[in-house]
């Protein structure tokens, strides 16, 4: 299995878990499974941006790392 493959599921799972927790659970639990959505939401992008490579890190914009302040750094 890709590495793409591995992270549309990922996605696709958290998907899932934010939707149960807005339209099914109720409560608590709905809190703890939008927590739950929220981090592995975090874990999925940070693994979807992981495998790339050293000149496509290199040669990136880091724009978006600083916020309003890009241009400055």
């Amino acid at each position: 299995m890709s590495s793409r493959v591995r992270g549309r599921i990922f996605f696709a799972f958290v998907a899932v878990l934010a939707i149960l927790a807005v339209f099914v659970l109720h409560g608590a639990a709905a809190g703890a499974a939008a927590f739950a959505a929220m981090l592995g939401f975090i874990a999925a992008c940070i693994y979807a941006l992981h495998g790339r490579d050293a000149d496509v890190r290199r040669d990136a914009d880091r724009a978006g790392l600083a916020g309003w302040f890009g241009g400055w750094f």
